[in-house]
C-alpha cells in the first residue's frame, strides 16, 4: 500500500536566518545607496549600450539633469560632438573587465557649459560573472585645472622676465666694457703726465677701482653667456702648476695684508683644459678668502695628484660658511647673509667658477666650520701625463 507523500515545511529556524540574511542585504543595500546619494562626485550607471540606469544628486548638481530627466537617456547626452570616441574607447576597455582610472576629460552640462571632469570607470558584474554595465565617478576639476593653468602662466612670466633680464644684463655688460676700456686708457696716458706723488697715489687708486669695475662687468657677461649656453671653453694642454703659481702672483701683489703659503708637486704638472678660466676661477677663490678673513692674515694652497685627476685646496681661517648655507653659495646671486657683513660683491663669482669647472668634467665644493675659516676644493681630471 502507497504512502501518502509528504510535503515539509521550512523549519522557524532556517525562515529565521533567511529572514536575518535578508534584512542584512537590505541594510546594507541601503547603506550603499546612501553613500551614492551623499557623494560629492557625481555617481551614475549604465548599460554596456550606453543607457543611464543610476544618478546621483551630484551627478543633478554637476550636469544639470534631473534623475528623472537623465535616467533611460544615452550617456552621450553629456559628452561633447568631438569627444564621442572616449565612449567607445571607456566601454571597449569596460566589455573586456578593466577599470578606467582618472581619465581626465570634458563633459557637457545641461546648458551647454563644459565641465572638466577626472572620470574613473568600473565594470559592473551579475551574479554569473557577467559584465551587465559600467558604474562612473566622476569628479569636477574645474579648480584644480584653473590653479594649474595659473602656475603654467606664472612660470611662463617669470621666465620671459627671467630671459628679459639675463638679455639686460648681457646687453649692458657689452655696452659698460668700451666706456671702461677708454677710462683705463685714459688713465694710462695721465699716468705719464703727472709728477706729483699725492695725485699720482690718487691716480692709482682709480685705476684700482677701474680694474675691479671691469672684472665685475666681465664676470656678467660671463653669466649672461653661461644662460645663453654661449660660455667658450678652449681646451689645451697646460701646466697647472704654473697657472696656480701665476694666480698667486697676481693676488699677493694687490694685497700685501695676507700671506698665501703654496705646497705643489715639483715639476710640470700637465692637464688638459682651459688655462685662462681655471686661473679665473683660482683667482676667484682667492679673492673670496682674502675677503671672508679679514681678521686674519694667512691663506694656504696646496695641490695633489694621482693618476686621474688633481686636486687643488684653497683654504682660509676666517669666518666660515654655516653647513645649511654650504650648498648655496654656488647659487647664481646668492650671498651668506650676514647683517653686519660689509663685505662687497653680486654673488656671481661662485656661480661661475662652478659652471667653469662642471665644463671641465670636474668637482668644486667647500668644507667650512663658522668661526674656523673655510677650505674650498677643486677636482679636475688629468688627461695628460705628468713630465718632468
Amino acid at each position: 500500500m502507497d504512502q501518502p507523500a509528504t510535503h515539509l515545511s521550512p523549519s522557524p529556524l532556517s525562515l529565521s536566518i533567511n529572514e536575518d540574511a535578508q534584512a542584512i542585504a537590505e541594510q546594507r543595500q541601503a547603506m550603499l545607496a546612501a553613500i551614492v546619494d551623499t557623494s560629492d562626485d557625481a555617481i551614475l550607471s549604465k548599460t554596456l549600450d550606453g543607457v543611464i540606469t543610476s544618478w546621483n544628486r551630484s551627478a543633478e548638481k554637476m550636469f544639470g539633469y534631473t534623475a528623472n530627466e537623465a535616467l533611460g537617456q544615452h550617456i552621450t547626452m553629456i559628452i561633447p560632438a568631438d569627444r564621442l570616441d572616449e565612449e567607445l574607447y571607456i566601454i571597449g576597455k569596460v566589455k573586456k573587465g578593466d577599470k578606467v582610472d582618472h581619465f581626465h576629460t570634458i563633459r557637457q552640462c545641461k546648458n551647454g557649459k563644459l565641465v572638466p571632469i577626472s572620470l574613473t570607470v568600473s565594470p559592473m558584474i551579475d551574479n554569473n560573472g557577467n559584465i551587465i554595465g559600467a558604474s562612473k565617478i566622476a569628479r569636477d576639476i574645474s579648480e584644480q585645472q584653473a590653479a594649474h593653468e595659473e602656475n603654467a602662466r606664472l612660470f611662463a612670466e617669470v621666465k620671459s622676465l627671467n630671459e628679459k633680464k639675463d638679455e639686460f644684463i648681457g646687453l649692458a655688460s657689452h655696452e659698460l666694457k668700451t666706456p671702461l676700456t677708454s677710462i683705463n686708457g685714459y688713465l694710462q696716458i695721465i699716468s705719464g703726465m703727472i709728477t706729483d706723488e699725492s695725485a699720482m697715489l690718487f691716480l692709482q687708486k682709480t685705476r684700482q677701482q677701474v680694474k675691479k669695475l671691469n672684472a665685475l662687468v666681465s664676470d656678467l657677461l660671463d653669466v649672461s653667456k653661461i644662460e645663453a649656453g654661449k660660455l667658450q671653453i678652449t681646451k689645451e694642454d697646460f701646466d697647472i702648476n704654473q697657472v696656480l703659481t701665476d694666480a698667486i702672483e697676481l693676488i699677493s701683489h694687490g694685497n700685501k695684508s695676507h700671506t698665501i703659503d703654496l705646497t705643489m708637486p715639483a715639476g710640470k704638472l700637465i692637464v688638459t683644459g682651459d688655462a685662462h678660466r681655471i686661473e679665473q676661477v683660482i683667482i676667484n677663490l682667492l679673492t673670496n678668502a682674502i675677503r671672508y678673513s679679514p681678521g686674519t692674515n694667512k691663506i694656504h694652497v696646496g695641490l695633489t695628484s694621482d693618476a686621474d685627476e688633481v686636486l687643488i685646496c684653497i683654504k682660509d681661517y676666517g669666518m666660515g660658511i654655516p653647513q645649511d648655507k654650504q650648498q648655496d653659495i654656488f647659487t647664481r646671486f646668492y650671498r651668506v647673509n650676514d647683517e653686519n657683513s660689509t663685505i662687497s660683491g653680486l654673488g656671481i663669482g661662485l656661480f661661475l667658477s662652478k659652471e667653469i669647472i662642471i665644463q671641465h668634467g670636474g668637482r668644486i665644493w667647500a668644507d667650512s666650520e663658522p668661526g674656523k675659516g673655510s677650505t674650498f676644493f677643486i677636482s679636475l681630471p688629468k688627461l695628460s701625463r705628468k713630465t718632468g
